[in-house]
């Protein structure tokens, strides 16, 4: 009779912390998938309105900026460890970026105020759902943020891309859908939190480790069954996890903020499918690599990104879609195994309540770097056009890649 209610008090245990999960999870793939609905529409919005080049950028950049202040923030507080308030709240203003959105349409004043509070609400989701992925699902929710962020980021492109294609108010239907599903959402996972509250609380209780407990956990960090590198290496090797999380990210600065213009102008096509194709096909990949390509190496992901640009380089010199898609398929291969390796690396042996830190520490550094090129690469192309703009993302990403793998050299952990 008591081993009876043992077992059904665990699997009691397993389902709440299951909901939770799932119900964080999709949260905040809601969260990422309202910052890239306006990527597919921008085209629109600067005929519309007017917009330059580096306006366009500015708009995409402004949401980074806004989340890296979010994320600095987070990683500096104790807003982690109060996740199951954070997360809702992040939530609720998500809705209200896309009211400032959907006000935007016919003033950019407010595409900038809804791309600001997008970057609140995404920021402050990171670190929260990385925070409650962490404390009920253990290991298996140490990289929940990266393929939040993956899936989201492909679900907002496709579906606002179709959405504005074949419904009546392009820059406006689109908003109104998204703000439907985060209400559903906000909803389920106040309800999941609540029955969690209890086994939240246990799990989110200890303090946080010392840098040094968190190099010895890195050291010891066994990726695929066998141990890492030698805890004397722990810093560089943390620091070529920062490098891949940069590195892969930063695509998206370029692929997502800045390409879909650049193929407008360069093909001249008036299909807002055709020009959002390119993060499409990027973010899909991104999401399909992790399980496709699971024997990747860091070196080959490196080798593939800086390949990549340089094909990006020649495929919009040369005018020509189908090698910009090929190297946004090898983009996507490179980007989701590299963002969601170094979150690994960086973020190895930690608590939930640390976790939750670090990944918004680790957020904030590659989407400060992916804000900074991106608006350099969108200043450079309105001043000598499209190719000059991508001559500078090759050479960045050429640069930066190196760099990754010198650091990452011999010491990379088991399997990565």
């Amino acid at each position: 009779m008591t081993e009876t209610l043992e077992t059904r008090s665990m699997q009691r245990d397993r389902g709440i912390r299951l909901r939770c999960s799932l119900a964080a999870s999709a949260g905040f793939a809601l969260l990422i998938v309202g910052s890239n609905i306006p990527a597919p529409i921008l085209p629109i919005y600067r005929d519309d309105l007017q917009l330059s080049t580096f306006t366009v950028t500015a708009l995409f950049a402004v949401y980074l900026a806004a989340l890296v202040a979010t994320f600095t923030t987070v990683a500096r507080t104790t807003l982690a460890g109060k996740a199951a308030v954070v997360l809702p709240v992040s939530l609720g203003i998500g809705m209200i970026a896309d009211v400032a959105l959907w006000a935007g349409h016919d003033a950019v004043a407010w595409l900038f105020a809804g791309r600001m509070l997008t970057g609140l609400a995404a920021g402050l989701g990171t670190g929260a759902t990385a925070t409650i992925a962490v404390a009920m699902r253990g290991e298996r929710g140490r990289a929940i943020a990266a393929t939040g962020t993956l899936a989201g980021s492909f679900l907002g492109l496709v579906g606002a891309a179709v959405v504005a294609e074949f419904l009546p108010g392009p820059t406006t239907t689109v908003y109104l859908c998204h703000i439907a599903l985060v209400a559903i959402a906000l909803g389920l996972l106040i309800v999941a939190l609540v029955s969690a509250r209890r086994v939240l609380k246990v799990e989110l209780r200890g303090a946080a480790p010392s840098d040094a407990t968190i190099d010895r956990d890195l050291g010891t960090l066994e990726v695929t069954g066998v141990p890492a590198v030698a805890v004397q290496d722990t810093r560089r090797l943390r620091w070529a996890g920062y490098g891949l999380g940069i590195a892969g990210w930063a695509i998206g600065g370029i692929v997502v903020g800045l390409l879909p213009t650049v193929v407008a102008d360069e093909l001249g096509s008036p299909s807002i499918i055709v020009t959002a194709l390119a993060p499409i096909v990027l973010l899909g990949a991104a999401c399909l690599s992790p399980y496709v390509f699971r024997s990747m190496r860091a070196e080959a992901a490196v080798v593939v990104i800086a390949v990549a640009a340089v094909l990006c380089l020649v495929g919009v010199w040369l005018g020509n879609l189908g090698l910009i898609l090929t190297c946004c398929v090898l983009w996507g291969v490179g980007q989701g195994f590299a963002y969601a390796c170094g979150l690994r690396i960086v973020t190895a042996g930690l608590g939930p309540v640390d976790q939750g830190r670090v990944a918004s520490r680790y957020a904030s550094i590659c989407y400060g770097f992916t804000g900074v090129l991106a608006v350099t690469t969108g200043a450079v192309a309105t001043a000598w056009g499209s190719v000059g703009g991508m001559v500078l993302q090759a050479v960045v990403f050429v640069t930066l890649c190196t760099s990754v793998a010198v650091l990452g050299h011999r010491r990379w952990p088991a399997g990565v």
